[in-house]
Order: C-alpha cells, then structure tokens, then sequence
C-alpha cells in the first residue's frame, strides 16, 4: 500500500510539477529545457482540459516512477543503473543498462519533461482523435471518467468488426474480456527498483486512456508469420512518443527518440522471433503463477550460433537451429524479482514464451511490462516496423520453437 500512496501523493502535487535533478544529470541540460512538439491538438472546452490535466499528471507520474527505475538499483553493482538480460543464446548476459547512450538520453529527456512540465505539456493531447487506437473497455474504463470522455473503440468492439480472421477474432474477445483483471489482479507487483507503483491499480486512467493497439490483430502480409493467439493476445499502448499521448520532436535541438508505454501478453501465447532496428526494453511487473512461466529468449546479430545465408546492401538474411542440443538453456526467466528487465540492441532476435499451464484460470492472466524503444527518431534504420521470422524450410510460415528459424536483419546505419 506504501508504494500506491507515494504515487497517489505525487499527482496532488501542484502544476508545477518537478523531480530531483539527479547528480549524473547536467543540469544546465535539465532547467529551462526548450521543447519542440509534434502536431498535437490543444483544443479543449474547460471540463475537457480537466481530464486532460488529470492524464497529464498521471503521465508525469508513470515517467518518473520509469527514470528512477532504469537508474536507482542498490543491488546491480552499476553505477545509477539498473541491471538487465541482453542476451540469453550461448550464455545468459547481463549488463549496467546506463551504460548505453540511447538509455541515457531517454533518462535525460524523461527529466526534462519532469522539470519543464508547463512547456512539456504543449506536446500532450488525449489523442482522441486517433481512430487505430483502443480502448481495453469493462471495467477500466467504468473506473475512468477520461476514459470515458476519450470515448475511444473498445477492444470488444474492435475484434468484432475489424478483424476478420475468425479464430483471432475468437481469440480477441476473450482478450477483450479479460483485460481489466490482467492488468489489475492481486499478482501485479512492482519490481524493487520502482520507487513507486506506476502499474494500472495506482494510475487508472492512464492504462484506461492512453490508447492501445492490437498490432498483430489485422490481416496483412507480416501475420503469414504469426501465430492465431497471439495475434488475438496482444496490445501494448504508448505514453510517450511519436505515436503517444506525449509527442515531443526535439528539446533543446535534439531529436527525441524514446517510446515509453506498456505491453500486455496473455498467457499460453508464443511471441514468435522477431526483430527490429531499434533497440528495446521490457520491465516485468506481473509476478509469474509458477517457475518457469515468462520465459525470454534473445540473440544479437553478431552471435556465432547464426548463420549468414544471403546479404544485399540493406539487409543481412540469418538463420538459427531453435533445435538444438541445450537449446532450452538459452531462455532466461523473468519476474518482477528476477531478471526484470531485458534490454534488446538493435537486430537482437528475440521471442517471449508465456506459459498458462499453472494458472487456474488462465484466460484471465497475462505477463504485463513497461515497454520503451529509445532511438526511434533514427528513421533510416526501418523506425517502426518489427519484421516477423519465419520458418527456413517453410517461408512464410511461423517459426516454431524447435526448428531452424530464418530472420531478415536491417544493415543498420551509423
């Protein structure tokens, strides 16, 4: 209840909302920061305004809760760092977060926002108007009078008319159904290294609000790769970003590249191997029903147990025996007290296997994290799209754990 009270505490604050600049901060970098935005609207009659500055103060209140995170582990041996997986195949491998550019930028922005909340807010809109953005709908949004407002299509609703692939669409549903209580359940728990709760129980309307996205759920050309539950399992939502609630281009000359927001996975789903050309991170804050049960798996593209089978001047074309003997040693668990955080580089190859076997209701149980991309200003190298592997003796066919897996590679660029 202590972590839920200091969050709550923070968003009586006063508009002139401000963290504590921290010693590794310039803070000549930090005060008076000057922000250019992204097209946002701003406007509101006055009871509209109110429920955006509601959602505006619990924004300030999930960023801080993730800057403070990312940067304040006693028990890592880092240096105002966290402590994260990089690479599970071929050893698990571990490292002080912060010790990357991209991180420290996004913690440094972060603060900006925190300690520049009146000019920080010119970039933030509810994005109402945003029609490929959800609404989990049931009882989040009974909870949320700007959810409300927002009035945005509900899961229920999407699965039912916008999808047309019928066992997805099954899929949805239930997904749909069950939102509320895997966002909230009793087994949400915060990792040690937040100083606060930022999940949906402490910040209601944010999760209610942000606006999610089933990205998989649609037909197209990618999802010949994919696989029918998770394409009905899986929404994530963004807070911060080009796509988000808080749309900042440039502070102070600098673009921005740092996504922040939150994913949600239902259990007994198969997030295929994927990859992409912007690095990524994943906070764990659902504890797991059993051992075992959220399992990653993530390889970088220099990693000897790939093999190169073809290259053009743009990509690099590898294929991995998700066969092979030991194989099951090169997935590391997660839970909010255990290897928490994942940070993936730029091409890492990366799954996530979620198992439902031990929950006794297990439609209604997901893995729930705090998601961030960090360089997506960078659009020569694909921003935004996540290619899918595929199955080597199979093109277009899903990967399946176990067989030789084929992954298309982005040549990134300096």
């Amino acid at each position: 209840m202590k972590k839920i009270l200091s969050a709550a505490a923070l968003l009586l604050s006063s508009p002139a909302f401000a963290a504590t600049v921290p010693d590794f901060l310039d803070v000549n970098e930090i005060n008076n920061a000057e922000f250019v935005c992204l097209p946002t609207q701003h406007d509101y009659t006055p009871q509209e305004q109110k429920y955006v500055d509601q959602l505006w103060q619990e924004t300030l209140v999930y960023l801080e809760g993730y800057a403070k995170a990312l940067t304040n582990d006693v028990n890592a041996n880092c240096l105002n760092s966290a402590r994260s997986i990089y690479e599970t195949a071929g050893g698990v491998k571990s490292m002080c977060i912060m010790d990357n550019r991209d991180m420290r930028d996004m913690v440094k922005n972060i603060y900006q926002v925190l300690n520049n909340p009146d000019k920080a807010k010119q970039c933030f809109s509810a994005r109402e108007e945003m029609t490929w953005n959800y609404s989990p709908g049931g009882k989040l949004v009974e909870n949320s009078e700007v959810a409300q407002w927002i009035n945005r299509m509900t899961f229920a609703e999407f699965f039912k008319t916008k999808v047309t692939d019928k066992a997805v669409a099954k899929e949805g549903a239930q997904f749909a159904q069950n939102f509320e209580k895997m966002v909230t359940g009793d087994d949400i728990k915060m990792p040690p290294q937040f100083p606060f709760d930022i999940s949906a129980k402490a910040l209601p309307n944010l999760w209610a609000s942000v606006g999610w996205f089933p990205m998989y759920a649609e037909e197209n050309q990618r999802n010949l790769r994919n696989f029918t539950n998770i394409r009905g399992g899986y929404a994530y939502a963004e807070v911060m970003g080009h796509w988000g609630l808080l749309r900042i281009d440039e502070i102070n000359g600098a673009k921005v590249g740092a996504e922040i927001g939150m994913v949600t996975q239902a259990v007994d789903t198969f997030y295929p191997y994927h990859n992409h050309a912007i690095s990524e991170i994943y906070y764990t804050i659902r504890q797991p029903a059993c051992i075992n049960q959220f399992k990653n798996f993530a390889i970088r593209e220099d990693n000897p147990l790939l093999t190169t089978v073809s290259e053009t001047d743009t990509q690099r074309v590898v294929q991995f025996d998700s066969g092979m003997v030991n194989e099951h040693q090169m997935w590391t668990n997660t839970t909010p007290d255990k290897d928490a955080l994942v940070y993936f580089h730029q091409n890492n190859i990366h799954a996530f296997d979620i198992d439902g076997s031990c929950e006794a209701k297990p439609e209604e149980k997901a893995i729930v994290t705090v998601w961030a991309r960090s360089n997506a200003n960078d659009k020569r190298n694909d921003y935004g799209t996540t290619l899918l592997c595929e199955s080597a003796e199979h093109p277009n066919t899903p990967a399946k754990h176990g067989e030789v897996i084929q992954c298309q590679l982005t040549k990134v660029k300096w």
